[in-house]
């Protein structure tokens, strides 16, 4: 059985250690010089927070991959066309700058996803970044490091535009984040839970700006100086660093006649396998079903990516019994500016869109026993089902203790379990400094059986 795998990152190299461990006989393709990097430790070594620099996002060099995973690794090589029908792919060596073809038994697809543009005019002008591999680091601080940058305009508010700005303001840069929302943590975290981080920001000097990017003003050089917004501001910067999404790289899927799912990813079966017999996908340029309401979402994180890898590999290596990938509970944490904000399962608005007759019920109790040196408030909010009392999803943000606790909610969601089990049921850890003897979970969870119709039978 020989099988190609088509990209790098997470799911590619996880994809193609877990198939020659089953016996197959696996190359991987990567366009770029690196096929193993650590994507999300960016805005750290960004910071200066990380020994080592960018080379340290570097987890395996292609020859470590070979020798101790017993794959082919094959760097700066890109698949221009995958046959499927053939069994073969056509790939170009960007070194020599020459084609050829390769026969294969089956593929799998792990071509990622990319940063999302603004399509504004200077958009490509030095000085304007999007982070999603080593070499945007790379980029990105040489260029603070080597650029007289006094001010950073970093466009979008979600995690990755929140990790970026604290990374400027440790790095004594000024830093603006343009959202037009004007607010931070995306949707995942309601308006009535993010006023922690916000206080928490412009305690640093960070402003959040309900605007819109329209255009980015350059020097003579070339290099930005401004952003124009649709308020006709113009804000004077020295970078610009976009952080509006990513979307799933589909291109070669789609032209072998790989079918993409609602989500405008790949769509796959529970066996990670597409519409085309031979061809697996997994990681972030597939959607996946989503365990409370089965709605296919794109969710595009490394454990994911790493999980779908291994049942896209071991069914593409034939393995038996056939492996299954049961769903996603989405859950996403940030620590910034002293503030931990966490998610997990569906939002108030997600749930109710999936037909849900749901409710929110928030509270503000303590991470610790409060008489406790170190004990910070800790914000919960819970979206529960009308009757049936289900926890259908959570949101915690407080100075410590909320994203570890996001990580209890996670089983809790999947199992279907109710607000009255987890108020009456759930032994939680209790011990001063760590957590008070009624646990916020806890707390949150008799609030809900109180407010939520039907919940505390």
């Amino acid at each position: 059985m020989r099988i190609a795998v088509i990209g790098g990152t997470a799911a590619g190299p996880a994809a193609a250690a877990e198939a020659a461990r089953q016996g197959a006989e696996v190359v991987l393709y990567e366009q770029n010089a690196h096929i193993s990097v650590g994507a999300c430790e960016i805005p750290y070594v960004v910071a200066g927070q990380i020994e080592g620099g960018v080379e340290a996002l570097e987890v395996l060099t292609p020859e470590e991959f070979e020798k101790s995973r017993g794959a082919t690794v094959r760097v700066q090589h890109r698949v221009v066309a995958l046959e499927p029908s053939k069994g073969r792919l056509v790939v170009e060596s960007l070194i020599h700058r020459s084609r050829h073809d390769e026969a294969f038994d089956r593929f799998i697809l792990a071509t990622g996803a990319r940063a999302r543009r603004l399509g504004v005019d200077g958009e490509a002008a030095p000085g304007v970044f999007s982070l999603r591999g080593l070499e945007d680091a790379a980029a990105l601080k040489t260029w603070l490091d080597t650029e007289p940058v006094r001010h950073v305009v970093v466009v979008g508010g979600g995690f990755v535009g929140l990790e970026m700005a604290e990374a400027m303001r440790d790095r004594a840069i000024r830093a603006t984040i343009l959202d037009t929302r004007g607010r931070v943590l995306g949707l995942d975290i309601a308006d009535p839970m993010i006023a922690p981080m916000h206080e928490a920001m412009r305690a640093r000097g960070v402003h959040v700006r309900a605007e819109q990017v329209t255009a980015i003003e350059t020097e003579a050089t070339g290099r930005v100086r401004a952003v124009r917004t649709n308020q006709g501001e113009l804000i004077g910067c020295q970078a610009v660093i976009v952080a509006i999404g990513i979307e799933p790289r589909t291109a070669l899927a789609e032209s072998a006649g790989v079918h993409l799912g609602e989500t405008g990813a790949i769509a796959v079966d529970d066996a990670m396998r597409t519409n085309v017999r031979t061809v697996w996908a997994c990681g972030d340029v597939i959607e996946v079903p989503r365990v409370v309401d089965g709605n296919a979402v794109h969710w595009p994180l490394a454990p994911i990516g790493r999980r779908t890898a291994r049942v896209a590999a071991r069914n593409a290596a034939g393995a038996r019994p056939a492996d299954r990938f049961t769903g996603v509970t989405p859950s996403v944490a940030v620590r910034a500016f002293g503030i931990e904000a966490a998610h997990a399962g569906l939002s108030l608005d997600e749930a109710r869109a999936s037909g849900f007759d749901a409710e929110a019920i928030m509270v503000q109790h303590w991470s610790r026993v409060k008489m406790v040196p170190g004990s910070k408030p800790l914000h919960v909010r819970y979206v529960v089902e009308q009757g049936s009392g289900r926890l259908l999803g959570g949101e915690l943000v407080g100075a410590e203790g909320a994203a570890l606790r996001a990580n209890v909610l996670v089983p809790w969601i999947r199992a279907g379990t109710t607000v009255r089990e987890i108020a009456e049921e759930m032994d939680l850890v209790y011990n001063p400094p760590i957590a008070p003897a009624t646990d916020p979970l806890r707390i949150a969870a008799a609030k809900a059986m109180r407010s939520v119709k039907g919940a505390g039978r």
